[in-house]
């Protein structure tokens, strides 16, 4: 405990020093001037985090000022309606996940085809930026969804996606791991993204800085809300003592990509509630991804690929699975091999058009005490086109196919189009 202690202080400390011996910057402003960008979101409206000095320079439209102050505030989000239309009765309505394909067999009931219209990814965002007397820039963000899955179809009550401040080049709060790259997450008209994708977003206490004008490091604290322990019929339930420990290295491309190397080191526990004793087992794992642009920076290709022990509670298509780890037959924690691959290219085909290709895998090295009708693997395609019609109105179709493969090898898969108008604030 008094080594941890000491480490947040560390960090703490660290927020409010120069960077690498620059000075802030007293009497910076905050950029209020719109980026040359597409009318399509070549992030899928994900939230991009900055600290430091990047998010002096990260540009700030359609905010004011806060009277008497240097801080200013803008509101932003986007309003969407989604049309589903399935063909073979995947077990979420909402979003195609690799684990909802249907596999004849496996225990689950058998369902058809249907349609769905929602709203849920609807989303709103507060966002207030301000900087010091001395130049230390500050923010306070805050970003709500309506993806409650845990409740019925007509109770859409309010999700929190992000709510982190910055402070300097600390940022502590709920927002994207330090381990997830938004460089490589594809750009779908399905929420799930793909689904074999890297990293989550997590309560988290991050230090992040420049090595120099290509490169940055990362390195954080988290909380490990999906641990992914497979408790079979034992006494107890998933319960960490520890932190996850992630640190990430970027370099920034001269075609204005980006290229991502990040690490993990965390702790799977067991706790036996007394009936049967504690079980604890080591994770870690190593990531690999990016983006890059090419055409004059008109249409882009991103990748990503990782591999881990336990690593299950690190790919999101096993959220929920209880992939990560298994207790053997005498209550002891066995971690399991996990990795994913993923590949996509999109094309800017012009200022209002836009088409995109991905494909993602996923598999885990199952224990023996593994249940054979559970998930082991899967993969995933998407195809889509996307057009912006107007300014700040976007309309996309989408058709993905999913495949599911179980411990005893049954497999399934499952299809879906999807349409969706969004409106941009």
């Amino acid at each position: 405990m008094k080594k941890l202690n000491f480490f947040l202080a560390v960090l703490g400390t660290c927020a409010f020093l120069p960077t690498f011996g620059q000075q802030w910057q007293a009497g910076d402003s905050i950029k209020t001037v719109q980026k040359d960008t597409a009318r399509i979101d070549q992030f899928r409206g994900n939230t991009l985090n900055y600290t430091g000095q990047d998010l002096v320079d990260d540009s700030f439209p359609k905010s004011w000022p806060i009277f008497g102050t240097k801080t200013r505030m803008a509101i932003g989000g986007y309003a969407r309606v989604d049309y589903i239309q399935d063909f073979d009765g995947g077990y979420d309505r909402f979003q195609y996940e690799i684990q909802n394909v249907p596999v004849e067999g496996d225990g689950r009931p058998a369902q058809s085809g249907y349609v769905n219209i929602h709203a849920r990814e609807s989303r709103i965002n507060f966002d207030i930026r301000t900087i010091t007397e001395k130049g230390m820039p500050m923010q306070v963000f805050l970003e709500l969804d309506f993806f409650n899955l845990d409740r019925g179809p007509f109770n859409q009550a309010p999700r929190l996606r992000h709510f982190y401040g910055v402070v300097g080049r600390l940022l502590i709060g709920r927002t994207w791991g330090t381990g997830s790259d938004l460089y490589a997450v594809p750009a779908t008209v399905d929420f799930a993204s793909g689904d074999a994708l890297t990293g989550t977003r997590r309560a988290q206490i991050r230090f992040e800085d420049a090595i120099n004008d290509k490169f940055k490091y990362a390195v954080g604290l988290e909380m490990l809300e999906f641990p992914g322990v497979d408790g079979r019929d034992f006494e107890g339930q998933a319960s960490q003592s520890l932190p996850l420990l992630v640190g990430r290295i970027t370099k920034s491309t001269k075609a204005g990509g980006r290229l991502f190397l990040g690490a993990s080191l965390f702790q799977l526990r067991w706790d036996g509630e007394e009936v049967i004793p504690n079980s604890t087992a080591v994770g870690w794992g190593f990531s690999f991804s990016g983006r890059e642009y090419f055409g004059d920076k008109k249409h882009w290709f991103r990748w990503m690929a990782s591999y881990g022990q336990g690593f299950g509670s690190q790919i999101v298509a096993t959220v929920g699975t209880q992939s990560s780890a298994v207790l053997n037959d005498d209550g002891k924690l066995e971690t399991m091999p996990a990795w994913n691959l993923g590949a996509g290219v999109c094309f800017n085909l012009s200022k209002t058009l836009a088409t995109s290709l991905n494909l993602n895998y996923y598999s885990i090295d199952p224990s023996e005490f593994r249940d054979g009708q559970k998930m082991k693997g899967g993969s995933s395609g998407h195809l889509n086109l996307i057009w912006s019609p107007i300014k700040n109105i976007n309309t996309g179709v989408e058709f993905m196919v999913l495949e599911r493969v179980n411990v005893d090898d049954n497999s399934g898969v499952g299809r879906r189009l999807q349409f969706m108008v969004k409106y941009l604030f």
